[in-house]
């Protein structure tokens, strides 16, 4: 049926069927990829770098200006991301060949200053902190021999930083329903104007103009009946 706009009620209708099925398709597809995301905790310990104690006033302050530089700052901090430190700290915990592949760490220096962060994360809260915690000491024991005249010391330990650093499940169901919905929308109105074009393409059926009954015998009206009977007297 058209109406008098164009308005195609049968492409709405198979229109919108194709974007529902398109619709609920994405949708249970996001749905179950946000509640499949296995939830990650992240754990921060603070390390600083210094001029060692044994140092007189007047030297630890070059030592300082070296320090200002970041190259002795960059080299710790590059020395502590070595990856022996993470597996030697996961051999002491009796990690499982499984939890350690979850596991991940990070040292990074803060811009223009003397303090490293050591970042560990793990689906375990405790294993992201005790992780952290155990790539800090390797590190700084190993640090403490080689780095004279310069030392490391730890500011805070990652006891009870962790957090989670996992997007959420609740965002991500949001963001699926959204994107099931535009994309079903989307999907929509192109079968419309699809099925709107391919109808228009196609050839108009012509009317076949129905056969005109055939006319029978003329009825004989009173004076051919008359003429009729006079001719069968004369005969």
């Amino acid at each position: 049926m058209m109406f008098t706009r164009g308005f195609d009620v049968r492409a709405v209708r198979e229109s919108v069927a194709v974007g529902t099925v398109i619709t609920l398709i994405l949708l249970a597809g996001g749905i179950f990829f946000a509640l499949s995301q296995s939830k990650a905790w992240t754990a921060e310990s603070v390390v600083v770098v210094l001029p060692a104690t044994k140092l007189d006033a007047t030297t630890s302050a070059s030592y300082y200006e070296t320090l200002s530089r970041g190259q002795i700052v960059a080299t710790f901090a590059e020395v502590a991301g070595n990856l022996r430190f993470e597996q030697q700290a996961e051999t002491r915990l009796k990690l499982t060949d499984s939890q350690r592949e979850e596991v991940t760490t990070e040292v990074s220096v803060v811009p223009n200053t003397a303090v490293i962060l050591v970042r560990a994360t793990s689906p375990d809260a405790a294993v992201a902190e005790q992780i952290t915690d155990g790539v800090t000491t390797l590190a700084s024991e190993y640090l403490a021999g080689l780095a004279q005249p310069y030392r490391t010391q730890i500011v805070d330990s990652a006891e009870g930083t962790a957090y989670t650093s996992s997007t959420s499940t609740g965002l991500l169901v949001v963001a699926a329903v959204v994107v099931a919905l535009v994309a079903g929308l989307a999907v929509q109105q192109a079968a419309y104007h699809l099925a709107r074009a391919i109808r228009r393409a196609l050839p108009t059926p012509m009317a076949v103009p129905l056969p005109s009954p055939s006319p029978g015998p003329k009825p004989e009206g009173p004076k051919d009946a008359h003429h009729s009977e006079l001719a069968r007297v004369q005969w």
